[in-house]
């Protein structure tokens, strides 16, 4: 706000300019014919009426006796040039700058008329309401209300380039987008234009491929993902949806599962390898590949991305098939270590790292798609845990954007397969601290691990480490049992979720040591989490299936699978939900069967829950699908969980 000083000087330099304009027109073309303006606003309104005095008396009356704006002439009306001194606004200045106050301006701001732009001489749109009695405004505010009242003087007519003004309508939200639909139809022109919506939709993970987004503009297509997405939420907070089991009897039991985006991938005891497609038949899951050689040597691990599909087995063979077509492996190979290798892909990425024993191996296909080994090289213990990360983004399939994050029993190392071993960079190393759980992102790693002999909040605890840097971030602690699975990639941005031995859940900001969410969860332990922006879904040792409300710490509800097998592997994307129950270890394998020989999943089964799909109406007249809200007629909506209610 403008000082005292500044405000007078500025009120005595407007004086000065106003008056200064009234005697070039007092004086005329030769300098005589008008008599100057020297007796402020007084004189200029005798000059309006006619006369030309100048005492209180005369000021008065030309207050209270002026003539309407109406019954002026057209030439006075009209002229908006700033030159003439019976300019509205210079008039209103004029008065203002002599010190009176609006409270002696409340009549004639009754009496005054709007005029049209458009046509000076026609009839006067009515006055807006004059101020309440008693109103006070500085004088700014008095001079932008009249100045708004009055429509002779132009405003904001500027026109932009179309280009131009896209450039500044890509900086808006979609509501402020919305909003601006709202203003004209030039604006509704630029505001729907296709490049700004296709832009929120990819920002909202909308598919604008030929074959989803046929005949619908982007805007529609956005529209159809919110609400879609509204819908996958509700359903997903009441459990409605389909549940499909894919069985696994014929390959013996199952022994290891993995998915991604809408890929499941199974391997069993028999050495059968299953791939399914979820969304490849309507909703039903469709296999897209399968080994029929039964082999006495089981799965021991797989891993599945959009483009390639990995396996290895316990006699240290690894094969790879590609996602999309099956059939022959693409590459094969063996690593002569004991047991079943340790396989890992990232999305999008046509690499795959796998571990046995001390030995790391890199595979990647070359530029005409023949499989190489990039990279074989040895740690100096058993490698326990391992993953692959992308640096960049998934089209950006190079090797060195790639990242091996790789722990022994006690260290954690970092490696970029496109360098040689030795500049493998080892940034987690605490002698005695066991790792138990490893997950990392392009930017950070998590590292759980268990230390005895130290403070009890130091046993079990998380470290995050910047993978660019080898330098901690932050120490999260609070566990009070060991930690047995983590999920740091899947999670919103600096969240992390954790589940322990001690039978909680546990949600950590990373940007603070204490968790947010620290639920008890399951009453054998903790087996597999996972979290979004607004739920957090974990798997227990029992058996059981929770999902729990991240906003308000409240359980929304809990199934259980399987009454034979924990949950080891559960996973959720969209409307999709995965969780897979089969015995953890070989050797009970055969007291199971003995055990619960009448349980069909006694093998193992693969549950996918369909949120998008309200399997409770499927196939239901709708008549029997009233509303309770209906104000008349018959209501026909009963519980629709039996089979005999579609009939």
């Amino acid at each position: 706000m403008a000082r005292p000083d500044e405000l007078s000087k500025f009120v005595e330099q407007w004086k000065q300019e106003i008056h200064g304009s009234n005697h070039k027109e007092a004086a005329g073309p030769s300098g005589q014919g008008r008599v100057p303006r020297t007796q402020g606003f007084g004189s200029v309104g005798s000059k309006w009426e006619g006369g030309g005095g100048t005492s209180k008396q005369q000021q008065q009356e030309s207050r209270t006796l002026k003539t309407p704006p109406d019954q002026l002439p057209p030439q006075t009306l009209c002229n908006q040039d700033s030159s003439n001194p019976h300019y509205p606004p210079f008039m209103l200045a004029d008065r203002l700058l002599q010190g009176e106050t609006t409270e002696s301006l409340s009549v004639e701001q009754r009496s005054r008329k709007r005029l049209k732009p458009d046509a000076c001489p026609g009839p006067v749109s009515p006055s807006r309401q004059a101020e309440p009695q008693g109103t006070r405004h500085t004088l700014l505010e008095q001079l932008i209300s009249d100045l708004d009242e009055i429509n002779e003087i132009p405003f904001f007519e500027v026109s932009l380039p179309r280009e131009l003004a896209l450039q500044i309508f890509q900086h808006l939200s979609m509501e402020d987008l919305c909003r601006c639909a709202q203003v004209s139809s030039s604006w509704r022109s630029l505001a729907d234009d296709e490049v700004l919506w296709q832009k929120v939709g990819q920002g909202l993970g909308c598919d604008f491929s030929a074959d989803s987004a046929a005949g619908q503009k982007s805007k529609e297509v956005v529209k159809t993902h919110i609400e879609t997405d509204r819908m996958v939420t509700g359903n997903w907070k009441s459990r409605v949806g389909q549940i499909d089991y894919l069985e696994c009897a014929i390959g013996g039991f199952l022994s290891a599962v993995n998915s991604s985006g809408t890929h499941i991938v199974a391997g069993f005891s028999k050495g059968i390898v299953r791939l399914w497609d979820m969304l490849a038949d309507e909703n039903t899951p469709s296999v897209l590949l399968e080994t029929t050689q039964e082999q006495e040597r089981p799965v021991g691990n797989v891993s599945v991305n959009s483009t390639v599909t990995v396996a290895s087995f316990g006699s240290g063979d690894v094969s790879i098939w590609s996602t999309e077509h099956g059939g022959t492996p693409l590459h094969h190979f063996t690593v002569d270590q004991g047991g079943p290798p340790q396989v890992c892909t990232c999305p999008g990425g046509a690499v795959v790292a796998s571990a046995s024993g001390s030995v790391v191996r890199v595979d990647s296909p070359d530029a005409v798609g023949v499989w190489h080994c990039r990279q074989n090289f040895s740690c100096d213990k058993k490698v326990t845990h391992l993953t692959l990360v992308q640096k960049s983004e998934p089209p950006n399939k190079a090797l060195s954007n790639h990242l091996v994050v790789m722990a022994t029993d006690y260290d954690v190392y970092a490696h970029r397969p496109d360098r040689p071993p030795e500049e493998r960079h080892r940034f987690h190393s605490l002698y005695g601290a066991v790792v138990e759980c490893l997950d990392a992102t392009a930017e950070r790693a998590a590292v759980a691990s268990t230390c005895f002999g130290v403070s009890l909040e130091d046993v079990f605890k998380v470290q995050c480490y910047c993978l660019d840097t080898g330098k901690q971030l932050t120490s999260l602690r609070g566990h009070r049992g060991q930690v047995t699975c983590m999920n740091l990639r899947n999670s919103p941005p600096n969240m992390l979720v954790t589940g322990a031995a001690d039978k909680r859940v546990r949600v950590f900001d990373l940007r603070m040591p204490r968790p947010v969410l620290n639920q008890y969860a399951h009453p054998l332990g903790v087996s597999c989490v996972q979290m979004d922006d607004w739920k957090v879904v974990s798997g227990g040792r029992e058996g059981s299936l929770c999902v729990w409300d991240l906003r308000t710490q409240n359980k929304l509800w809990e199934m259980k699978p399987s009454k034979v097998h924990p949950i080891q592997y559960c996973r959720f994307g969209g409307p999709h939900l995965i969780a897979a129950c089969y015995p953890g270890t070989s050797s009970s394998r055969e007291e199971l069967m003995d055990q619960y020989r009448h349980q069909p999943d006694v093998k193992g089964r693969i549950n996918v829950y369909d949120f998008s799909v309200d399997q409770t109406t499927r196939d239901v007249p709708d008549i029997c699908k009233a509303d309770y809200d209906e104000p008349e007629g018959y209501n026909y909506n009963i519980s629709l969980a039996m089979p005999y209610d579609a009939v």
